[in-house]
Order: C-alpha cells, then structure tokens, then sequence
C-alpha cells in the first residue's frame, strides 16, 4: 500500500465534485480551485523549475480573477528545499503555518454515545452546510452561497461512492458536521465543525468514529488527515499518529 498521509497532504486530488471544484494538472504540481480559495499540490519540481511554476501559478490566479493561492509544501514535495526557494520568490508564510499529518490505523481511543446519521437527501445536506457554516462564524451572506453551492451539488454529490456526510446529534438537536472522502488506501478527514455551544460533549469524537466505521466497512480500516493546531491535540488524544508536517505557503498577487 502506498503511503496513506500522501492523501492528506494533497486534499485537493480528493476534493468532492460539487460544482465549484476543478483541478488544473500542470508539470509538477497540482492547481486546484474550490470556490474563491486556490491551493497547489503534489508539488514535484526541479530547482530550476520553481520560479517557473510560481509564474504560472499566478497566472492561472489572474485568469480566474482571484488574488491568492496556498502552496501544500509537506514531506514529499521536492525540491527538498522548496519552501526557502518559494519565500525567496516572494511568497509568505501563511498566518498559522503548519498542519500536522496525522494517521490511524485502529479504532479510536474514546467512546461517544451521542447519534450520528448520515446525510442521505438534499435537504439533509443542505441543513449539514447550514450548520457548518454556523460553527465556523460565517457570515449570514456566506452561509447563503454555501448552502445554495450545496444544493445545487447534490444530485452529483449523491452518486460519488467515495464521499459520505455526518451529522452528530445532542439531545436530539443536530449539533456536528463530519465530511469523509473514502479512497483505496483509507478515508480522509475532510471538512468539519461542531456548533459552540455543543462543544465538549462528544460531538467530534463520534463522527470520528462515523468515519472509522464506514472506512471499515469499505476494507479500508485507515483514516488520514491535515490537521490544524485546534484539531491535531484532540485527533492524537483519540489515537492518531503524527506522520509529518504540511507547511502553508501563501502567494498573494
């Protein structure tokens, strides 16, 4: 089996289809788009190819009228020095850097015994995002476009064997939202939040396991993530192994 954190260094490879997402493959890396937001990965370059590759990646940014992309620079992005040769074409460090990559091959290392459904109708999906968006603070107009992205998607969405959604639920009331994207070497961590007022009763851990259980089923018992610094310590708490660093590197035109 080929490295599974590979998965979660590159997400964008992994992205579900729902309408706004499109990866552009170009010699030596990967240019993907979902929505407004842009990132680079599988990152394969020579030393002299670097600051060919920016230059592109910035006209790929202008020709799709946006302002910024985010290069993935994890364990297997060459060349081995690429972030020093990527900050002295001028890019930065992005505001919270690293992303731990982090892998678990077993099942998880608490219980929840709060229920978790799975998002099986348009409407379900559409309440999922509405959710999401809450928990993160969005604003009311940003919460709209997200879930009319989400309906529209949905018909696609319900027909790719390889994402699944979960909602959490405390004391009846859906509280959590857990995305997993299920490949051949094990399921990928992608997208989640649970709303403030629900946060230390489980939410988290139960859709964890949601997503331990369905990779299980899939004969694929391994879940992969990129995790930032708020949800690394609760993911290695549950049992996940750290396997390398991901470094953001944030190009702004």
């Amino acid at each position: 089996m080929a490295d599974p954190t590979r998965i979660a260094e590159n997400p964008g490879r992994w992205l579900p289809d729902d309408g706004q997402t499109a990866i552009v493959e170009r010699q030596g890396f990967d240019f993907v788009t979902f929505g407004k937001s842009a990132a680079i990965g599988s990152i394969n370059l020579t030393p002299d190819e670097v600051a060919g590759a920016v230059a592109d990646a910035r006209t790929l940014l202008r020709e799709r009228g946006l302002d910024k992309v985010t290069w993935w620079v994890g364990p297997s992005a060459a060349p081995p020095d690429l972030e020093e040769r990527l900050l002295a074409e001028g890019l930065t460090l992005d505001d919270e850097p690293n992303l731990t990559l982090l892998s678990l091959d077993h099942p998880p290392e608490a219980e929840s015994g709060l229920e978790v459904r799975r998002v099986t109708s348009r409407d379900e999906l559409i309440a999922a995002l509405a959710l999401e968006s809450e928990a993160f603070g969005n604003s009311p107009e940003e919460t709209a476009e997200r879930v009319s992205r989400g309906g529209a998607a949905w018909e696609r969405l319900k027909d790719d064997e390889t994402v699944e959604h979960f909602v959490a639920y405390l004391d009846g009331r859906p509280v959590a939202f857990g995305r997993g994207v299920f490949t051949p070497e094990g399921g990928l961590l992608l997208g989640g939040a649970t709303l403030p007022d629900a946060r230390g009763h489980g939410a988290y851990t139960a859709l964890v396991w949601a997503r331990w259980e369905e990779a299980v089923r899939r004969g694929t018992p391994r879940l992969v993530v990129a995790a930032g610094p708020m949800s690394g310590p609760i993911l290695e708490r549950l049992g996940f192994a750290p396997k390398g660093t991901v470094r953001l590197i944030v190009d702004r035109l």
